[in-house]
């Protein structure tokens, strides 16, 4: 994949993160959804930043 898509990729899972952050935490919306969807997108995050580390340039 390109580069700039994982970044791109990358920048837009971090933004989905923090607000499910702030509606979990700060706002106390506890709810299990909420906990399994942060656990998924911290996964997804990973699986991006890894993907984003080797990717090509030329591409």
């Amino acid at each position: 994949m390109n580069k700039n898509l994982s970044r791109i990729a990358v920048l837009m899972i971090s933004v989905v993160l923090v607000v499910l952050l702030y509606q979990t935490f700060l706002l106390e919306q506890y709810s299990t959804y909420n906990y399994l969807a942060i656990i998924a997108f911290v996964g997804f995050l990973f699986i991006s930043i890894y993907d984003m580390r080797n990717a090509d340039d030329n591409e």
